[in-house]
């Protein structure tokens, strides 16, 4: 009987790309349980309706990454207790998130209003439809899952004891078929030490993670279009743009993922070829270009994973950008982290595995890559940071926002002296503020500062995060939106304000 360390020491052979797959695993857990923290981020932050279908959509959303999650258990007749519970989050629960996603996209007109379908924009059915989604999405599955072309009815666990010895099924459902007595015929002599699962590839099952493709397409045009309606608007506006940018990623990588699985791999292959063709590229071919497909069809695995966070990311930021400071410069850390860490392991794999096959020697590549790659890595983050701020633009946090009150009051006579600079030099240094930081705060301020000598105030003011600051030095402590889409904020002068549409108004003061 392997042990659980034993199987994950196999995971990390040379032989699985010192551990690519159960790396990508382990990504979609981390992903599961940001996507949950997120979640309960967006929930608390934006209590509107359009507040809880963003939480909702990125709830599931999250839940589909179980797909890959679930595989942090290795294949294994002797874990099989353990993939009674784990083949039920894998299969129904994915599967129920898939469906509850595919309808939430299609409820994005019920949330953004766009003229060709104004009529579905109504608070009615905003108020019922984020809850609705899912009950719908468990219903629906729970209705097909047991017919013929959903049911999954046949698995088996296939291993190899030992090198040489003959490698055995062993039923863990319905029946042993076909395909897998040939993958163990075609075996033979067990080339090492492996367990793995051979179960049924249903058509209809590969047509429903397929079919949220277009169906997320239709939802980024119906973004697309959503954005011409809140382009007076900056505040709406650059929310839509930012769930446009996250839907934008999402498709992307759904598209890549099912690019290679439709096209490339069955041009390098000669034929479709799905996941049993892995076990026979990693167990019964082996040669290089086996490993080749087996690497690109294993890479491939990670693209859903990522689309998914990048998009929960974009999310949140479109969702709490106005209410909880600081998120912006929360996000794009994790952004720069997650892209650079990676793709440094991905490459590091891949040259471990090249140089493996020329030398014989695979971590030679990896620990040279690993050295080049941290020589390197000043410039590499910096082109990241640079896209991460075109995606998720600047915002001030509580820190900033105290440095840029007292520039304020220190440039109010229009210039700086030495005793004022030393003081604000002080306060960026307690609170962590870069120098380039500080540069692009005040070079901000003095921007915004001209424009609004130029242009009326308070229309030029709803694009800051300061309210006449130059003037009044009265702050935006909160901003929402409320069930009837008023934006509204709180000053720290203990005012509200609501936007009319064209300026910021004083509740109380020519209200109706």
């Amino acid at each position: 009987m392997a042990t659980l360390t034993e199987l994950y020491v196999r995971a990390f052979s040379a032989e699985s790309f010192f551990g690519l797959e159960m790396i990508i695993n382990w990504l979609a857990i981390i992903v599961i349980i940001w996507i949950v923290g997120l979640t309960y981020l967006v929930w608390k932050s934006d209590s509107t309706q359009k507040g809880r279908f963003m939480a909702t959509l990125l709830f599931f959303e999250g839940l589909k990454c179980l797909w890959q999650g679930t595989n942090i258990v290795p294949y294994s007749v002797d874990l099989q207790n353990v993939w009674d519970i784990g083949w039920i989050l894998k299969i129904d629960v994915f599967f129920i998130a898939q469906i509850t996603a595919i309808i939430l996209y299609f409820l994005f007109p019920v949330y953004f209003k766009i003229n060709s379908l104004k009529f579905m924009y109504r608070k009615n059915l905003q108020k019922y439809s984020w809850f609705i989604a899912p009950i719908l999405g468990i219903i629906i599955w729970f209705s097909i899952k047991d017919t013929t072309p959903f049911r999954l009815q046949n698995a088996s666990w296939l291993s190899c004891s030992a090198v040489g010895a003959q490698p055995e099924l062993h039923l863990w459902y319905g029946q042993i078929t076909s395909e897998a007595l040939s993958i163990q015929n075609s075996i033979g002599a067990c080339p090492g030490v492996f367990e793995t699962l051979i179960s049924d590839q249903q058509v209809a099952l590969w047509a429903l993670t397929l079919i949220g493709t277009p169906v997320s397409i239709l939802a980024l045009v119906l973004i697309r279009i959503s954005q011409k309606k809140y382009a007076e608007s900056s505040e709406d506006f650059m929310t839509s743009q930012t769930l446009y940018t996250g839907f934008l990623g999402k498709v992307i990588g759904n598209v890549v993922f099912f690019s290679t699985i439709l096209l490339i791999i069955p041009l390098i292959n000669g034929e479709p070829a799905g996941f049993i063709s892995r076990i026979e590229w990693r167990y019964v071919d082996r040669s290089f270009m086996a490993n080749v497909k087996y690497f690109i069809f294993t890479v491939n695995l990670g693209f859903p994973v990522i689309a998914i966070g990048f998009e929960a990311m974009m999310f949140v930021y479109a969702s709490t950008k106005g209410t909880v400071l600081g998120i912006d410069k929360k996000l794009r850390k994790t952004f720069t982290n997650t892209i650079f860490t990676g793709v440094g392991a991905i490459a590091f794999i891949a040259s471990s595995e090249i140089m493996e096959n020329l030398l014989g020697f695979g971590l030679v590549g990896g620990v040279m890559l690993g050295v080049g790659l941290f020589a390197v890595r000043r410039p590499v983050i910096g082109i990241l940071d640079g896209i991460s701020n075109r995606l998720i633009p600047s915002e001030y946090t509580s820190e900033e926002l105290e440095y840029l009150e007292l520039f304020s009051t220190s440039s109010k006579d229009g210039k700086i002296t030495d005793n004022e600079r030393i003081l604000l030099k002080t306060l960026a240094t307690a609170y962590g503020i870069t120098d380039e930081r500080v540069t692009e705060i005040e070079n901000n301020f003095i921007e915004n500062k001209t424009e609004n000598s130029n242009q009326d105030s308070t229309t030029s003011e709803m694009k800051s995060v300061v309210l006449t600051i130059e003037e009044s030095e009265i702050l935006v402590v909160q901003q929402w939106i409320d069930e009837k889409g008023y934006t509204w904020r709180s000053m720290s002068d203990g005012s509200t304000q609501w936007w009319n549409g064209t300026v910021w108004e004083i509740w109380g003061q020519n209200s109706e």
